[in-house]
């Protein structure tokens, strides 16, 4: 099958199972929308931001941010705060630039306000949830990419530096010294890991982060650690690539199942940061390149005739947690197979 037809049922199983009330999961997935730029869902991508923007709440955060409960995971109770809603502020900016309003700026402002004004550990590290003090690693995509977006369009340099820190203070608290792996949440009072496996899905959040932080941009000082903890990060991941192109849902842990968002997230990583120039120690480009295909290649495989694409562990992460779709998985396919799209023509599904 050819690879643009695949990306159109994935589009168009995202374009008729919207998540009204969610403020963070449809934001991948209308990132993936907009790296595509298909002429026939350019007006749900508009839909979906302008709904989001129409429910920002008095408090600057965006697309409802409601309380929830949780079945499985680490958690029973989340409330969201700035730091989850900011995830839909970063593809309504993209789409800002694309077809500028005054009312998307104003919109993101509010939104940056808000994240200014969040919870924040002692290193300044603005919490996950209102039961913190915590700092979640898939907090990093959610917030930092937003931050750097807005400081560029809104010509605010501090928005862009808070973007780099807020980077530095969850890579502080969160990586692996010995491994170069992040784990999936740490609690500030007491100081303890509540969920400290290596989440594979963490770590191909703070993968996408470093790439859209070099992406936005790509000038600023603290780069160079980003460069650094991206290609730590990548090579540690590879080395626990699945002989099937899979990685497991708890990277070092057999026994859990293979998931497929964690897989997209690595394949779009991957071929990013060869595209960027990131060399991974010990693994030269074109052996990373041919990771990514691989993983890319075996979800692709798996994604059914509707565009649902399955075997993606629900939220909120971590062991226990039950495996069905969600539209962040839907959006990372799009993503790594935007990224890829030179290298995979045809796919098998």
């Amino acid at each position: 099958m050819k690879l643009e037809t695949l990306v159109q049922r994935v589009s168009s199983f995202i374009a008729t199972h919207p998540n009204e009330r969610d403020c963070w999961q449809k934001a991948p997935a209308l990132s993936g929308l907009l790296a595509w730029d298909m002429p026939e869902f350019r007006p749900v991508a508009k839909k979906w931001i302008d709904r989001a923007v129409a429910t920002q709440k008095s408090d600057g955060n965006l697309s409802y941010g409601d309380w929830h409960t949780s079945s499985g995971g680490h958690i029973r109770s989340f409330t969201p705060l700035a730091s989850e809603t900011a995830a839909v502020g970063a593809p309504m900016l993209e789409w800002h630039e694309r077809h500028p309003e005054a009312r998307y700026l104003e919109s993101a402002r509010r939104q940056y306000v808000s994240l200014c004004n969040a919870p924040r550990t002692a290193e300044g590290g603005i919490w996950s949830r209102g039961e913190g003090p915590e700092l979640w690693i898939d907090f990093t995509y959610l917030m930092c990419p937003f931050m750097a977006r807005y400081g560029k369009l809104a010509a605010d340099p501090t928005a862009i530096d808070e973007a780099f820190r807020q980077f530095a203070v969850h890579v502080r608290r969160l990586l692996d010294a010995e491994t170069r792996l992040a784990r999936h949440a740490w609690c500030e009072k007491p100081n303890h890991f509540p969920q400290s496996t290596f989440w594979a899905r963490g770590n191909g959040w703070l993968l996408a982060c470093c790439e859209q932080l070099l992406t936005i941009a790509p000038e600023h000082p603290q780069c160079a650690y980003v460069r650094e903890v991206y290609a730590q990060v990548l090579g540690a991941m590879a080395a626990m690539q699945d002989a099937s192109g899979y990685f497991f849902h708890v990277l070092d842990d057999p026994l859990s199942n293979l998931e497929a968002s964690a897989t997209l997230m690595f394949a779009y990583g991957a071929e990013r940061a060869v595209q960027l120039g990131i060399a991974v120690p010990g693994m030269p480009a074109g052996e990373l390149r041919q990771r990514a295909i691989k993983a890319f290649t075996v979800v692709a495989g798996a994604v059914e005739d509707s565009g649902k694409v399955p075997g993606v562990a629900m939220v909120p992460g971590g062991p226990g947690v039950a495996f069905d779709w969600t539209l962040f998985g839907q959006g990372f396919f799009l993503l790594a197979a935007h990224a890829l799209r030179e290298h995979v023509q045809e796919v098998e599904a």
